[in-house]
């Protein structure tokens, strides 16, 4: 019977001498999870002032913060109850380890997928160029961005590649140029044709009058003059005015009987144009 109090008192003194630590732990434990549910919400809302479109890079980043506070809050727990937390470190590095070994294209799309976040050389809406793709920018995800082609194509290409690659983004600057190449054959007057041409581009309302049109003489080919012209138009309505402009070219052509250099064996009766065959 002596021998029972003793144990008995034995584990009431241990369980008053660990009591403190035991509620603290579970202290640390419940408030440490609470605020770590919160950091999704928190890291979601300063991604959102940092002007990143995708709701879903908002919330993964948010899981990936809220998973590795978690993580320190179970290790601070087991060390305050007196459990060598040593152990755990090197479990969970090992398993970091391994899982980085796995998923290492993942987590370069991943460092990428950051990267843009940060740079941002581009946002969802604009008209890039990456590699062989042109085409506007559907969704930017955390391992990859989606691309929409003018013919509704999606394509999914991943972000350590986009970042190998140059990029060009035709949609940052608020004016873009539309360029117009012609081929006048020497049998017509030049200055009346550089006269039609430019009143032609700038009746279009989707150009930009205050914006200075480009007109230039590139070559002098042995049949024809090589032309080139730019109207400025607003980024966003670039390719509606790019059509316009260009009807009102070969409308243009076709009004004052303009005649068009082209190589020999190409018909342009269909256009309504009279052309001059070249060699």
């Amino acid at each position: 019977m002596g021998d029972i109090n003793t144990y008995i008192q034995q584990i009431i003194q241990l369980g008053i001498g660990f009591a403190p630590r035991i509620v603290l732990a579970l202290f640390v434990l419940f408030a440490g999870f609470w605020l770590a549910n919160k950091t999704t919400d928190i890291t979601a809302k300063v991604l959102k002032n940092l002007n990143t479109q995708s709701v879903e890079v908002q919330t993964f980043v948010g899981s990936i913060v809220s998973i590795g506070f978690k993580i320190l809050i179970v290790i601070s727990v087991a060390g305050i109850v007196g459990i060598e937390t040593t152990s755990f470190v090197g479990i969970i590095a090992a398993m970091g380890f391994a899982v980085g070994l796995a998923l290492q294209g993942n987590l370069s799309n991943f460092a990428a997928g950051v990267m843009i976040l940060i740079m941002k050389p581009f946002k969802v809406g604009d008209e890039v160029k990456t590699g062989n793709t042109w085409a506007f920018v559907s969704e930017i995800q955390i391992f990859h961005t989606v691309f929409k082609e003018l013919d509704s194509t999606l394509t999914i290409i991943p972000n350590s590649i986009i970042l190998n690659n140059s990029i060009q983004n035709f949609s940052t600057l608020p004016i873009r140029k539309i360029m117009v190449k012609v081929n006048v054959p020497y049998t017509e007057d030049f200055f009346k044709v550089k006269k039609i041409l430019m009143e032609a581009g700038l009746s279009v309302p989707e150009v930009e009058n205050d914006v200075k049109p480009f007109f230039l003489v590139k070559k002098f080919d042995d049949h024809f003059i090589r032309i080139s012209m730019s109207f400025g138009t607003e980024s966003k309505k670039y390719w509606t005015a790019k059509t316009k402009v260009y009807e009102a070219v070969v409308q243009a052509f076709h009004d004052h009987n303009i005649k068009v250099a082209y190589p020999v064996g190409v018909g342009f009766g269909e256009f309504g144009l009279e052309p001059v065959a070249v060699s």
